[in-house]
């Protein structure tokens, strides 16, 4: 189970999920807003959801290379639950990139 940084649960109802695409090819903040007003969020867990990310995310998120995506991922594989770091990630990538 993944989880986010206040350790709930990844889901789409919370709106704190993020597509694996959009960490891969990156994506503004202005595009992340709209991907959350084209769900069904309740209207007050929308305005928390974007509070968010301008709080984790102000300038949107980086692209990342896929590669850096399936690293980090099998790192924490035999761990039950973890928490997603996009900052971890954004590290591989450039490691993997380097490679």
């Amino acid at each position: 189970m993944i989880r986010d940084a206040h350790r709930r649960k990844m889901s789409k109802s919370l709106g704190n999920v993020i597509d694996s695409l959009e960490v891969i090819n990156g994506i503004t903040l202005k595009g992340l807003h709209k991907r959350l007003e084209e769900g069904n969020l309740d209207p007050d867990e929308l305005k928390t959801a974007k509070e968010g990310l301008v709080k984790y995310f102000p300038n949107g998120i980086s692209e990342c290379c896929a590669d850096a995506l399936r690293f980090l991922v099998s790192l924490h594989s035999s761990e039950e639950l973890w928490h997603l770091c996009l900052l971890e990630m954004i590290v591989q990538g450039r490691i993997c990139q380097d490679m």
